[in-house]
């Protein structure tokens, strides 16, 4: 590898789309939900950038570890999410049809990268050593079950339909040739939409977390930059799935000309997956938070079913 590759990828992890960009659009992203869900609730809300002053607060304020904390796995494990979400969006095609960081099975490196964040949070509850902690951490264990099926089922379909790639340059070049898969695999998008809101635990699948029963789930002895870490890794993981349904449904980022100006491909893509966060704030807006096994009974039972559906579709014919 020349010194020219090597910073090259450097300047890809700090700054675009690496670092500098997930955490700048993460929040941003954050500050548009929060919004956008005042209006819907007829509040005024916090500003766009409210959440850019509140990291900013956590990083001053005192850093804890509880005594009877396993202190090096507490420590550790806001690191550990926040190292794989950020790698999970170099893989993620945003200014091009390929990606920053690209290997021969994107797709399964992206979904397994997107789990790391939730073993993250799981470590976080179950080394605090607290019973707020450990609950959350089971409630967590049983939706990431419940959820991950029809996630996986969808994207295994996509692959399917694109012909058996595992590659998502090659799922964003297919689309840009036959059409966005969110027509070709209505069943599959509507599922994979669906899977959105738990993955990121948004109301109504927030049930690791309950502010009202658990205080904040695996998180409630965290306070500080690690706290803020976290937080940043939660907008950061918003803007990533974003990116990956957009990459599997909506073509990916695409560069248009209209009236003869020449509309970069980042914009589409920035358009495409601030829509997809409109819906994710839609569903939070209009919903109360599930019980877990509400949860597991629709995941296994409704999506389960649209995504299956739509995969024996694509192998049939």
């Amino acid at each position: 590898m020349d010194l020219i590759t090597l910073l090259t990828i450097i300047l890809r992890f700090l700054i675009f789309p690496g670092l500098v960009f997930s955490f700048v659009v993460g929040l941003l992203f954050e500050g548009i939900d929060r919004k956008i869900a005042a209006h819907m609730q007829n509040r005024i809300g916090p500003p766009i950038w409210q959440p850019f002053l509140d990291m900013g607060k956590l990083f001053t304020k005192e850093d804890i570890t509880p005594t009877n904390a396993e202190s090096w796995l507490f420590n550790f494990a806001p690191y550990l999410g926040f190292g794989s979400v950020l790698a999970v969006m170099l893989m993620i095609p945003i200014y091009a049809v390929g990606p920053a960081l690209s290997t021969a099975a994107d797709l399964i490196v992206v979904i397994y990268l997107l789990n790391i964040p939730a073993l993250a949070i799981m470590l976080a509850g179950v080394s605090s050593s607290t019973p707020f902690g450990t609950v959350g951490t089971e409630r967590y264990i049983v939706q990431l079950f419940a959820f991950e099926f029809p996630f996986i089922i969808a994207a295994i379909t996509v692959a399917a339909q694109a012909g058996w790639t595992l590659s998502l340059e090659a799922i964003v070049t297919y689309q840009q040739t036959h059409g966005w898969f969110l027509w070709n695999l209505p069943l599959a998008a509507t599922a994979m939409l669906l899977v959105a809101p738990g993955k990121l635990l948004k109301t109504p699948f927030d049930i690791p977390e309950a502010e009202t029963e658990i205080v904040y789930g695996p998180l409630t002895e965290y306070s500080g930059p690690k706290l803020a870490i976290f937080k940043i890794m939660e907008n950061i993981k918003l803007l990533a799935v974003a990116g990956f349904i957009t990459a599997l449904f909506l073509g990916g980022p695409t560069a248009h000309i209209i009236a003869g100006i020449r509309i970069p491909a980042i914009i589409d893509f920035l358009i495409k997956t601030v829509s997809i966060l409109l819906l994710i704030t839609l569903i939070r807006s209009v919903t109360a938070r599930l019980r877990i096994h509400q949860a597991l009974k629709f995941y296994w039972g409704f999506v389960a079913i649209l995504a299956l559906i739509n995969l024996g579709y694509v192998m049939v014919v």
